[in-house]
């Protein structure tokens, strides 16, 4: 019988098997001096591609500050500027690690006029970045290139917020009421446009088999020439997990008897099972539920039978589900000799 051969070692492990030998072959002095140049070699290769010219490109955060609250602009004014720079590789690792130009802040009252313009040429806008760059650093290329948007001051009116999602709970779970803070903003806007709204609806959120409740920030939907205070409201989701319970012996009562007549049930005492809030589940009683039988319903009703009303008194909030063990009972109508 042939004898298996043995599998041949990856590539990088006869590699590696090779520069050992070549090492151990060496004598000691040959392998520090070897070292030496290498470190040196590095040394300076590191050096020379530091000192290396070339082009990034950073996104710019761009932000208006000191703009009143009842002024809003009517043409959209950019998030962001990219801009494009060169220089040498050093001082590009530091803008791309430290975030030295990660924003650009403009006093909104030093580039607007009476006209509704708020204007910053490409010249101003280059001048604010230079602030943030090394002395070496040369900007190739901005955009936009400028800042030319419209304004208008406007009316306030506040608006009910509509939230604007999708939530489901996981078996077993339910969503109880859900809660907006605030539940109503101020908006601004000019009046041809502020006429026309009757809420402000958030932005789109979906979210499926919840089983923990949920606390989130929503921006508000809010179109050019809209601004509301606060721009965004915090919503909450609470979710509880749902247990089944059960009620045994709820006393059925007649109701509706006229005088003269008795009427007995059987059986005259039925078992509720329901789904309880977990945290709720000690406070959901007997005392909770009302079951009943009317004598009314015999004439309506050919068979000997009679169906039990259920009442519950709880909020349906904490129980669901409710379902009766029994759901009729039968009954004898005797007269009361006076």
């Amino acid at each position: 019988m042939a004898k298996k051969q043995k599998p041949k070692d990856p590539a990088w492990v006869r590699t590696i098997k090779r520069v050992s030998i070549f090492f151990r072959r060496l004598r000691r002095q040959e392998v520090l001096t070897f070292l030496v140049f290498l470190f040196i070699s590095a040394f300076f290769w590191v050096i020379e591609t530091a000192s290396e010219e070339n082009d990034a490109s950073y996104q710019v955060e761009f932000c208006v500050t000191g703009q009143p609250s009842n002024i809003v602009f009517t043409t959209q004014v950019p998030k962001q500027l990219k801009v494009s720079i060169k220089d040498k590789n050093l001082n590009l690792l530091d803008y791309t690690y430290r975030n030295r130009i990660d924003t650009i802040k403009v006093d909104f009252s030093r580039y607007t006029d009476a006209l509704g313009n708020f204007r910053i040429s490409g010249a101003e806008l280059q001048s604010l970045l230079i602030n943030q760059l090394f002395p070496s650093t040369k900007i190739t290329a901005l955009s936009p290139s400028l800042i030319d948007a419209r304004f208008a001051i406007t009316g306030g009116k506040t608006l009910p917020v509509v939230l604007n999602a999708d939530f489901s709970a996981a078996d077993n779970y339910r969503i109880h009421k859900m809660v907006l803070t605030p539940d109503s903003v101020l908006v601004h806007a000019p009046s041809s446009i502020l006429d026309t709204l009757t809420c402000i609806r958030t932005q789109y959120y979906e979210s499926a088999m919840l089983k923990d409740s949920l606390t989130l920030a929503l921006p508000l939907e809010l179109e050019v020439g809209v601004k509301s205070e606060p721009s965004q409201v915090q919503v909450l989701v609470p979710v509880a997990r749902f247990v089944e319970k059960t009620i045994k012996g709820l006393e059925v009562n007649v109701v509706d008897l006229p005088a003269g007549k008795s009427m007995a049930i059987f059986p005259n005492k039925v078992d509720v099972t329901c789904l309880v809030d977990f945290n709720h589940f000690s406070e959901i009683t007997a005392e909770d539920f009302y079951l009943r039988v009317s004598y009314n319903s015999i004439s309506s009703n050919e068979q000997q039978r009679l169906p039990i009303e259920l009442i519950s008194y709880v909020n349906a909030e904490y129980v669901s589900n409710v379902n009766l063990q029994t759901s009729q009972v039968e009954y004898i109508v005797e007269n009361i000799s006076e």
